[in-house]
């Protein structure tokens, strides 16, 4: 009688196999096999990674279980039992890989649905099977995307219902309705959020009151962020091709399209959401050093021409291109601290009285500024949808009819911002902005005259007349761009 060999057991399973590869239908035909086959299954040795991709072995937990259980010191078990090469690995680099080092440990991994005879060609045959489940896998990666992203142009969810919404019971559309209970809390949200109540208060609130997300999860800041920035709550479907981009709400690749489910919130609500979080994001970015910490007012103030990097103080008493100090940039563009004061005082009292037109950067109120650039981001996706409803018709999905009637609407929404865009942009009358202009230049100039004026407050005078000063070196050339605010 031949000497029974102790096997372990690897079961995978992912989301879109059939239902008659379950891990119990894959378990009885191993088993079966380990029968016949004088091998013997403990029970602590059969490792299940059940609804998991297999295209990366790290993200397979009883995976590298089984490979850490193989290579210990104890070695349990001699052989693998897979119901096909493509449970163990679909990367046939990965494959070899783990196979080496199951092999220097003695233990075998054995396909039972596809034996391979021994020697050099029965290697062969194995690594061409291996090649092939890959090949079947990049491919079937590459046809489910492809057909999830028609889906995601046509309003068709990719994802399970998120907190506000529960799947259709009903057969047919719409895929999702509103979930009385959570739906409530989304309209809440919004709400209060528009009525000047800030994230954090929001989130204690509802932790306090035992609100869960839809894992069971406490709600977060980025619990909150997320459903303000999420456009499903006004009947839209969002996907993004390249990966999941969960926080990333600008990536270019992000398909938006109308769903034909019922909105939770209404579109001007939305749209007034997103200025305030856009508002929100920028009070809480990185700031630049104080200026009572700066060793100069001019400190931070000025740029290298070549790279664009900021001058920065170096002892005895002269600025240098930052980028050079940190060898990114070939320019030494320095110049002394006396220099540079006088360059830059020189023209501001050239420019106070100037004939000709001075180079500035008009600043609006926040407020506005939010809005054009929300309009501004939502104009510079035109192209984007364009080639997609393009795309869409050169494949055959929507007839030259549904083509017409979409970029239609696409031009008709695209012509709407744009004439938003540039009626802000027209709210400003030039000679008053120069006029204004003129005026804080002389101020800034007496603030930085003045040789009792602390220094902290000059730099801040600096930073807030200039948009940028640019020194080449090369040409002894002061290049300064003002900020005009209205």
């Amino acid at each position: 009688m031949p000497e029974l060999k102790i096997a372990a057991v690897y079961l995978r399973v992912s989301t879109d196999d059939q239902k008659e590869l379950s891990p119990d239908s894959q378990l009885e035909a191993l088993r079966a096999w380990a029968e016949k086959n004088a091998c013997v299954i403990p029970e602590q040795y059969v490792y299940v990674d059940e609804g998991i991709s297999g295209r990366s072995a790290e993200k397979r937990p009883k995976f590298m279980e089984m490979i850490g259980a193989a290579k210990s010191a104890e070695h349990p078990f001699d052989a693998v039992l897979v119901w096909k090469f493509s449970r163990f690995a679909r990367s046939q680099e990965e494959s070899i890989v783990y196979k080496a080092m199951l092999s220097k440990v003695g233990v075998d991994v054995i396909s039972i649905s596809e034996p391979v005879i021994e020697g050099p060609f029965g290697s062969l045959i194995e690594r061409i099977i291996e090649w092939m489940d890959e090949y079947y896998s990049i491919r079937l990666s590459g046809e489910v995307k492809r057909s999830m992203t028609v889906n995601a142009q046509r309003g068709v969810p990719q994802i399970a219902p998120p907190f506000g919404y529960r799947k259709n019971p009903a057969e047919g559309s719409p895929f999702m309705v509103p979930e009385e209970t959570e739906a409530a809390v989304i309209r809440e949200v919004y709400s209060d959020y528009l009525s000047g109540v800030p994230v954090w208060k929001i989130v204690d609130g509802l932790n306090v009151r035992g609100i869960r997300t839809h894992r069971g999860g406490k709600i977060e800041n980025r619990t909150v962020t997320y459903w303000l920035q999420n456009p499903v709550y006004i009947g839209m479907v969002r996907w993004t091709p390249s990966g999941r981009t969960r926080r990333d709400f600008h990536n270019p690749d992000t398909i938006t399209a109308p769903g034909d489910h019922e909105p939770l919130v209404s579109r001007e609500d939305f749209d007034a959401v997103q200025l305030l979080v856009a508002a929100a994001a920028e009070t809480h970015r990185p700031k630049s050093r104080p200026s009572f910490e700066l060793k100069d007012w001019a400190s931070g103030v000025v740029r290298c021409a070549s790279c664009g990097s900021t001058l920065v103080f170096q002892r005895p008493r002269y600025f240098i291109c930052n980028g050079y100090v940190r060898a990114r940039c070939k320019n030494r563009n320095s110049i002394t601290v006396d220099a540079l004061h006088t360059a830059i005082l020189e023209k501001l009292r050239a420019d106070s009285s100037a004939a000709y037109p001075l180079r500035y950067k008009i600043t609006r109120s926040d407020d506005t500024e939010r809005e054009l650039r929300v309009l501004r981001q939502q104009a510079d996706q035109y192209d984007r949808k364009l080639s997609r409803i393009r795309d869409a018709y050169a494949a055959g999905i929507d007839s030259l009819d549904d083509y017409r009637r979409m970029k239609e609407a696409l031009d008709a929404q695209h012509a709407e911002l744009l004439g938003k865009i540039a009626e802000l942009e027209s709210r400003v009358d030039p000679a008053a902005a120069e006029a204004a202009l003129t005026e804080s230049i002389r101020k800034t100039l007496e603030t930085l005259e003045d040789s009792d004026t602390p220094l902290h407050e000059k730099n801040t005078a600096a930073k807030a007349l200039f948009e940028t000063v640019i020194w080449d070196k090369a040409t002894e050339t002061l290049t300064i761009t003002y900020r005009v605010f209205i």
